[in-house]
């Protein structure tokens, strides 16, 4: 047998905003903009998107034994440059093209399986598919100004506010697959193993403009990465009595991250977000925490100028380490002088393993109760809460952390002594607010009741509540180790403070008609 369908999806985004801001003004009864005396500002924005797809599927089947998954599709954005040398050029714009193709073979469904109670059902696929990205902003092909003040933001000019890339295009995942699945034990038990490996062509990423355009870093496709990686599941049905039934399952995945290639054939590039330096560098995962390594406090004055350990200011003035000091390690030779050359990877927010874990109770057919577990192993969080709030450099409320303190000579502490504006750094990125994020939590408890009603009007009514995030076994001293502080893949493992997922209770009714 064989399925054949074709479309065409169309998708605009049209979005305008503008506003006049200004502060200062002569009095409560002038609030308008032109009374303001200062940060006279005329924000606003004008976004017009548009993507089009044209897409085909074909779906084969041949004896139950044998499957094959064709699909195309042919997309434009107008978020793609106008001198894109890809794709194929038609009615003025450059177009992208997606195929991807899945197989599979049951084996099991051969004349030569012989049938019986071990293996029931037996499934390899494998396939290749590629996908492509246009998550950047609408703006960056084209070039643009914007304004601005001085002088007492009173003096108004026109400065560039972006370097357009006309050559700015998609992102390409090609990626390829291989799956084995399987029933056994009279279907009693599922089991799912799947492996793949990716590649990422044309990775949208920062290129450096030199200084004499005005702008430090423009879009660019200069960047590769690849990704390899595994999961695995699991179903069992472990009891399967008249009045009462279950059932438990899980899942374990992995992943490794690798960057391959950066714009201009540079090795590394640093963002520099809630006080930390988050890098991209080759031959590492993307996003990892880049900082200072540190081997405690320094108990005695003896100990600190043991160690030979300083800084220097803007005068190359020397400071050294005293007692009550972190013990920063001197990475870049034996100097003794701690700077920005010491720094190194300090963390990585991916994990080694993550996965979920669940079972399932079936009560007199009509009662129904669902455990649901998440977990995450080997990923680091940077706690920017801590940082700010065990520094001891401002006069600002602090954790009670800062009673354990540096204090007196000989004291053993992992918490440094409190001085006023931080003149040692002792509160700079490093290992310090780097801290394990694994951890176990109770995702989701699900109890349900399924009214024994039938008719012509409802063909049936469940009954339910839900109680979610009800606890989390994990070391980490924030809020919730489930934490990014945005969507981009730079903005994992970062927990600035904002709210996290707290506990929720749900109840509802769900109607067949």
């Amino acid at each position: 047998s064989s399925d054949l369908s074709f479309g065409v999806r169309f998708m605009n985004d049209t979005y305008h905003s503008s506003a006049l801001m200004g502060d200062n003004t002569a009095g409560n009864k002038t609030p308008n903009s032109t009374s303001s005396q200062t940060s006279k500002q005329t924000p606003g924005t004008d976004i017009d998107w548009r993507s089009m797809t044209y897409y085909a599927n074909v779906d084969y089947n041949y004896k139950e034994k044998y499957y094959v998954q064709a699909a195309l599709a042919m997309e434009t954005s107008s978020r793609y440059g106008k001198d894109v040398d890809a794709g194929l050029k038609l009615f003025g714009v450059p177009w992208a093209f997606f195929p991807s193709i899945q197989g599979a073979w049951v084996m099991t469904n051969e004349d030569w399986f012989k049938p019986n109670n071990g293996i029931n059902f037996l499934k390899l696929n494998v396939g290749f598919e590629s996908v492509g990205n246009d998550a950047i902003d609408n703006s960056a092909t084209l070039t643009y100004m914007k304004a601005g003040s001085f002088l007492g933001e009173s003096m108004p000019f026109i400065q560039f506010a972006n370097v357009g890339n006309p050559e700015l295009r998609w992102e390409t995942t090609n990626r390829i697959n291989a799956g084995l699945e399987g029933n056994f034990f009279q279907n009693r038990l599922n089991v799912k193993f799947n492996v793949f490996k990716s590649w990422t062509n044309n990775l949208i990423s920062m290129g450096t403009l030199a200084y004499v355009a005005g702008l430090s870093d423009y879009l660019t496709n200069d960047g590769k990465l690849e990704n390899a990686g595994f999961d695995v599941a699991f179903n069992a049905k472990v009891l399967n009595l008249p009045k009462f039934k279950a059932e438990v399952g899980g899942s374990l995945g992995h992943y490794k991250n690798e960057i391959t290639q950066l714009p201009q054939n540079a090795q590394f590039a640093d963002m520099d977000i809630y006080g930390g330096t988050i890098r991209t560098q080759v031959g590492q995962p993307a996003g990892v925490f880049y900082g200072y390594k540190t081997d405690g406090v320094f108990a005695t004055s003896e100990d600190a100028a043991r160690s030979g350990l300083y800084v220097t200011d803007n005068t190359n003035a020397k400071t050294y380490f005293k007692a009550g000091d972190i013990r920063f390690q001197n990475l870049s030779g034996n100097d003794g002088e701690i700077n920005e050359a010491d720094r190194t990877i300090i963390g990585d927010p991916n994990p080694d393993i993550y996965g979920n874990f669940y079972a399932n109770f079936y009560i007199h057919k009509h009662w129904k109760v669902a455990f649901n577990f998440t977990y995450s192993l080997g990923n680091d969080i940077y706690n920017y809460q801590r940082s700010i709030l065990e520094s001891g450099s401002q006069f600002m409320n602090q954790t009670t952390a800062l009673n354990r303190r540096w204090m007196a000579e000989g004291q053993q502490t992992d918490v440094p002594n409190v001085v006023y504006g931080d003149p040692m750094g002792n509160s700079r990125f490093s290992d310090r607010w780097i801290e394990d994020g694994s951890y176990l939590k109770l995702k989701n408890v699900t109890v349900s009741y399924q009214l024994p009603i039938q008719n012509e009007y409802i063909q049936g009514l469940t009954v339910w509540a839900a109680a979610n995030n009800l606890f989390t076994i994990t070391k980490y001293l924030g809020n919730d180790p489930e934490v990014c502080a945005g969507n981009s893949v730079l903005l994992q493992g970062i927990d600035a403070g904002f709210l996290n997922y707290g506990r929720s209770f749900t109840l509802g009714v769900k109607i067949n008609l």
